[in-house]
C-alpha cells in the first residue's frame, strides 16, 4: 500500500512539473502570429550604420528654476554589422570628420559599452560606459558674461561612470515586435501594441577636480550654495509602461515605446571639504524607444532612439541629479537568404 502510494505521488509531481514545464516554455517561446509578423530569423542580415551613444548629466534646482545640463562631445560611429538567428555583431570607428570642434565642446574620451537584446518574450537593456570630459550645453542661459561667446563652459576633468541592468517584458509578442527598427530580422505587416513590466538596476555617478558649480553662474543661491565635485546613485526600480507599432501603406512603420518607473534609491553628494551626503527616497525613471523605418522588399532604411532617464533627489530640498544614458542609430540593411543554414545553440 505504501508503495503505491509513493508510486502516486511520484506520478502526479511528475506529470504537474512536466505540465507547467511545457506550458512555460510555449509562454517564454510563443508563436509568431504570421498576419501580423514576417519572421526572417533564419535569414542573414548585413548592415551599415551611423551612431552616437552618450551619457548626459543634469544638475536641477526647481526651487531656483535652474539647471546645469553636462554633455560629452564625443563623436558619431561608423560601422557595419550582421544579425543572424539571435547573434547580433556590430564593429564601428570614430572618424575625425565625424567629431565636434574641440575648440569649442572640447574632448571627450569614453568607453562605452551598450546591449539591448531582444527575445521573444522579454527585451533586455544594459547601459556601462566611462566617460571623461564634458561641456556645458545650457553655458549662455545659465553664465551670461562668460566668454568667448561661440564657445561653451568645458569640464576636461569631468568624469562619468555607470553600469545598469533593465528587464522587460513584451505581453503580446505573437503580434508585436520590436526587432524591426532595431535588428531588422522582422517585418510588422499590421499595426499593433503591447504592455510592458519589468525591473531595472542602476549604479551612476561622476566626480570633477573641483565643484561642478561654476563661479560664474547667475544665480546665487543654486543647490542651496553648496559645491560639491561627486555624486552617487544606486537604485531598484519596477517598471510598466505601453508600446505600440504603426504601420502605414504596408511599409511605413512608426514605433513609440514608453515605460515609466519608480523606486527605492540612495543618494551621495559629495560636497568640497565636508562629509558626504546621504539620501534614501524614492527615484523615477524613464525608458523610451523611438523608430521609424521604411521597409522595401529586401531594403531597410531608418532611424532608432534608445534613451533612458534618471531622475534622483539629493538631501537639499528640492534638488535632483539627472543621469541620461542612450544611443541614437540610423541603418541601411539587406537581408540576405541563405542557401545552407547554420545550426547555434
Amino acid at each position: 500500500m505504501r508503495v503505491k502510494f509513493i508510486f502516486l505521488i511520484f506520478t502526479y509531481f511528475f506529470v504537474s512539473t512536466t505540465y507547467a514545464q511545457n506550458r512555460f516554455n510555449k509562454w517564454i517561446n510563443p508563436e509568431i502570429d504570421s498576419t501580423y509578423v514576417d519572421s526572417y530569423y533564419k535569414d542573414l542580415i548585413i548592415r551599415v550604420y551611423s551612431s552616437r551613444k552618450y551619457s548626459n548629466q543634469r544638475i536641477v534646482d526647481f526651487e531656483d528654476k535652474t539647471s546645469l545640463s553636462y554633455l560629452p562631445s564625443n563623436g558619431s560611429t561608423l560601422g557595419v554589422g550582421f544579425t543572424y538567428k539571435f547573434i547580433t555583431l556590430n564593429a564601428g570607428f570614430v572618424f575625425p570628420f565625424t567629431r565636434l570642434d574641440q575648440k569649442i565642446y572640447g574632448k571627450t574620451d569614453r568607453l562605452d559599452l551598450q546591449i539591448h537584446l531582444y527575445l521573444k518574450r522579454f527585451y533586455v537593456d544594459c547601459f556601462s560606459g566611462y566617460y571623461k570630459g564634458q561641456y556645458l550645453g545650457n553655458t549662455k542661459q545659465v553664465m551670461p558674461s562668460f566668454k568667448p561667446e561661440n564657445g561653451f563652459y568645458i569640464r576636461n576633468d569631468l568624469k562619468t561612470y555607470a553600469i545598469g541592468l533593465g528587464i522587460y517584458t513584451n505581453f503580446n509578442p505573437q503580434k508585436f515586435r520590436y526587432e524591426a527598427p532595431f535588428l531588422q530580422n522582422v517585418r510588422q505587416k499590421k499595426s499593433a501594441g503591447s504592455p510592458t513590466a519589468g525591473f531595472e538596476v542602476f549604479w551612476a555617478g561622476s566626480q570633477a577636480d573641483s565643484s561642478f558649480i561654476p563661479k560664474g553662474i547667475a544665480s546665487s543661491n543654486f543647490f542651496g550654495k553648496t559645491d560639491f565635485n561627486k555624486w552617487e546613485i544606486l537604485t531598484f526600480n519596477l517598471s510598466g509602461g505601453y508600446a505600440y507599432n504603426f504601420v502605414l501603406l504596408k511599409k511605413i512603420f512608426i514605433l513609440l515605446s514608453l515605460n515609466g518607473s519608480l523606486g527605492i534609491g540612495y543618494n551621495h553628494i559629495y560636497p568640497i571639504n565636508s562629509v558626504k551626503l546621504n539620501h534614501l527616497s524614492f527615484n523615477a525613471g524613464i525608458n523610451q524607444r523611438i523608430g521609424v523605418g521604411y521597409q522595401f522588399d529586401r531594403i531597410f532604411v531608418g532611424v532608432s532612439w534608445i534613451g533612458y532617464h534618471l531622475l534622483s533627489p539629493t538631501t537639499i530640498p528640492k534638488t535632483y541629479i539627472e543621469w541620461s544614458p542612450g544611443v541614437i542609430r540610423f541603418n541601411m540593411a539587406y537581408r540576405l537568404t541563405m542557401k545552407k543554414r547554420f545550426n547555434i545553440k
